[in-house]
């Protein structure tokens, strides 16, 4: 092979390494972890027994969002954050004024930062809604009950709005030390829908172990997926293509002139 093929090869090579590192990638998912509240106005690492601020999950363009007071991180995933989707927590007595939903920091098998519904709530509720035209995709959250305890709760259901998606009856909640410390609940083929509301049922448990059960690693994505391109990359490419043009056109007319 003669050395002006040897240089094109080499210019389109790069070219083509060039326009992969600059393409526009999806990002990572959105896992809920919990690692901050709300304290006089201003974002801190969580305390125990402080509500879980209800913005929390809220449209996570990223590994931190800068929110009112600070910022909020979350833990990464693969299939994408999720700017188009919105998350509540509640619990099945909550009022309008009062959620019910409390951050915890250990004590529940081995997760750390989590939420648990408080006395007499009979269920902890999560609700992701996406908007117009997206919908919400469930893959995972863990369970496990406090003080390092195992528990059989009535049920645990994802429903979407229509119906239930996912149902179980008498579910195993795990924590205690003997093991696994915490439940997990994964979804290989995501659960999805406009609107998923994840319901922990455990009323059977009396009043007072009714705040024993947490949730934590709440992990979701949105479809479409987000997709953030990195800056300038249209120009970045279109200078990687017009300077590859360039030299073959230049690198034509010297090899013309020697065939003259």
């Amino acid at each position: 092979m003669d050395r002006e093929k040897c240089r094109n090869r080499f210019l389109f090579k790069n070219a083509v390494r060039l326009a992969f590192l600059i393409a526009p990638a999806a990002v990572d998912a959105t896992v809920l972890e919990f690692d901050q509240i709300r304290l006089s106005g201003e974002t801190v690492p969580t305390i125990s027994g402080n509500a879980v601020p209800q913005d929390y999950g809220d449209r996570v363009t990223g590994a931190v969002v800068d929110v009112s007071g600070g910022q909020f991180t979350y833990g990464n995933a693969g299939e994408g954050y999720t700017p188009n989707v919105l998350v509540e927590y509640f619990t099945g007595a909550a009022t309008t004024i009062n959620p019910g939903v409390s951050i915890w920091q250990t004590g529940y098998g081995d997760l750390t930062n989590l939420v648990f519904g408080n006395n007499n709530s009979l269920s902890l509720n999560v609700r992701l809604t996406a908007d117009p035209g997206y919908q919400v995709q469930l893959y995972h959250f863990d369970l496990a009950g406090y003080p390092d305890a195992d528990y059989v709760i009535d049920a645990v259901r994802v429903s979407d709005g229509t119906g239930p998606l996912m149902e179980q009856f008498d579910v195993a909640v795990e924590g205690d030390a003997v093991g696994p410390g915490h439940s997990a609940f994964d979804f290989a083929a995501p659960l999805t829908a406009a609107q998923l509301l994840i319901e922990i049922d455990y009323g059977n448990l009396a009043g007072s172990q009714q705040d024993n059960i947490g949730l934590d690693n709440l992990r979701f994505g949105q479809s479409p997926p987000a997709v953030v391109p990195l800056p300038s990359t249209g120009l970045l490419l279109g200078f990687g293509l017009a300077g590859l043009v360039g030299s073959l056109r230049r690198h034509g007319r010297v090899g013309l002139r020697r065939l003259r």
